[in-house]
């Protein structure tokens, strides 16, 4: 049981890494875009209604019939698990390999959807870290 909850961290942690460069990144960008011009209008304009609203969810794609025979072989609790999971999560999953999907169920729900919603080479990094602490912790 230790050595399952040493995996959830290492999985966090190595999310977490590539979290945090990403979003230093980001904090780069943000910075240099220009500062509003609060001189123009003392009354504020409206946002665009686009802008307020959340896109629409993306629904998962039909598995095809090897994924639906797949998904049957699984015990009930593995079956109910996917099941929760985003569709970006969902897809994200059948793109893997055999050994990284294997190495995906040890992750937890929630570093599941923010491993789908990396970059691809972010994803990359992740999965070195991930794979690399999962190896140690075999040894």
């Amino acid at each position: 049981m230790h050595k399952s909850l040493n995996k959830f961290g290492l999985a966090s942690a190595a999310i977490a890494l590539v979290m945090t460069s990403a979003m230093a990144g980001a904090q780069g960008q943000t910075a240099s875009e220009p500062m509003p011009d609060t001189t123009a209008s003392p009354m504020p304009e409206a946002a665009p209604p686009s802008a307020t609203q959340a896109p629409a969810p993306i629904p998962a794609p039909e598995p095809t019939a090897e994924q639906v025979a797949q998904m049957e072989s699984w015990p009930a609790d593995k079956q109910t698990a996917y099941k929760a999971w985003s569709p970006a999560a969902q897809n994200y999953f059948w793109s893997l390999t055999e050994e990284r999907q294997e190495m995906f169920w040890r992750l937890t729900d929630g570093d599941k959807e923010t491993l789908a919603k990396l970059t691809d080479s972010q994803r990359e990094t992740a999965w070195a870290q991930i794979k690399t602490k999962l190896d140690a912790l075999s040894s």
